[in-house]
């Protein structure tokens, strides 16, 4: 009987065990199920954020960084910049030594001015020869008229002779008379053909010095170019980098002196790789975030994408066609333009690391 009791009493607490293990066990698995669903909720949104999106941590801040050269040679009197200074459009960097090139200018100007008083010399010329061929035309005027008057003579003459009214003696003076008008006609004639041919002369001298003028106008305007020249101005408004330049140097046109870089024209070149590009367009907006300010985001979009892959266009492209080949993944560069506004406490330079993310799933193609 004694026996009987203890089984069933075993009997119970076994049960009552197998419920409080079974208790514990469903209250494990609804542990476990909470922290999967809150995991899950947690993470959903960064799951669909990489599903809708494609990022990439090869990319890197570009912008347009002009070197900066002098147009004309000469030794360096003033430096108005220092390193990283920041400059306005059209200021001062650098001045030449500009004795050189005013005294060529002065030489150009001297040489425009006495071609001009050469060409007031032959104007005046012409108005002389002018004059002097209205005079021989009035001479030979007065010549034509005393030959068809001693001409008129000369055949009375010759009709009073054939009917002896007068002596020939008288005839052969009015003849002489006659041959005298003629010579003095012809004579009277050149006169006036040379006065013409010198206002002719003197005509195209004008032309020839008025080329002459015209040129030492443009001889002036590039003497005065030069002198511009040797002082030089900063193209756009930027920041100086790689100053290479000090007073006392001697500086020859075209050399690199510094490099001028514009803070407004920044964007964004990512080499995404070449499996996904097929989901990058243009017009995709774009999350950025900078390695060099932590927890800074910009926004952005796809600009375009370059035509080839940054292999292509590399000093040594590859040539797969010869040798082994092993097959590499291809990166393109991606143009992404910033449209958050400059900020000031966080300028972007070229070359800083950033790592964008395109929605893909959004944007227009282009």
């Amino acid at each position: 009987m004694e026996m009987e009791t203890q089984t069933r009493t075993d009997s119970t607490a076994r049960r009552q065990r197998d419920r409080n293990n079974d208790g514990r066990r469903w209250l494990v698995r609804g542990l476990i199920a909470s922290c999967l669903l809150a995991a899950g909720l947690a993470f959903a949104p960064k799951i669909f954020y990489l599903l809708a999106h494609e990022s990439t941590d090869d990319a890197y801040f570009r912008g347009t960084i002009v070197p900066v050269s002098a147009e004309v040679a000469g030794k360096v009197v003033k430096v108005y910049v220092r390193d990283n200074q920041l400059v306005l459009a059209g200021a001062p960097l650098l001045e030449i030594d500009q004795k050189d090139y005013r005294l060529a200018l002065d030489l150009k100007q001297e040489a425009w001015a006495v071609a001009r008083a050469e060409k007031g010399k032959m104007a005046a010329a012409v108005v002389e020869a002018q004059k002097s061929l209205a005079e021989a035309r009035a001479g030979l005027a007065d010549a034509e008229a005393q030959e068809k008057f001693a001409a008129r003579e000369k055949e009375r003459y010759s009709g009073l002779v054939k009917s002896g009214a007068v002596a020939r003696r008288a005839f052969e003076q009015v003849k002489t008379a006659w041959q005298t008008a003629q010579a003095k006609r012809q004579a009277a004639a050149s006169m006036v053909a040379r006065a013409g041919a010198s206002i002719e002369t003197l005509r195209a001298g004008l032309v020839a010095q008025a080329s002459k003028i015209k040129e030492a106008g443009e001889a002036i305007k590039v003497a005065e170019l030069a002198l511009a020249r040797t002082t030089v101005k900063a193209p756009f408004a930027g920041r100086i980098t790689q100053k290479n330049v000090d007073p006392g140097k001697y500086i020859q046109a075209g050399q690199p002196l510094l490099a001028l870089v514009d803070q407004q024209d920044i964007w964004l070149a990512a080499n995404f790789k070449e499996t996904q590009i097929g989901r990058i367009k243009a017009g995709q907006p774009v999350d950025i975030s900078i390695d060099a300010y932590p927890g800074l985001t910009l926004r952005g979009h796809v600009d375009s994408v370059q035509s080839g892959t940054g292999a292509v266009f590399s000093l040594l492209p590859p040539e797969n066609a010869t040798g082994n080949f092993v097959k590499v993944v291809q990166r393109l560069p991606v143009k992404i333009v910033i449209d958050s506004p400059p900020d000031p406490a966080h300028p972007l330079w070229p070359g800083l690391s950033a790592v964008p993310s395109v929605r893909v799933d959004a944007g227009r193609s282009g």
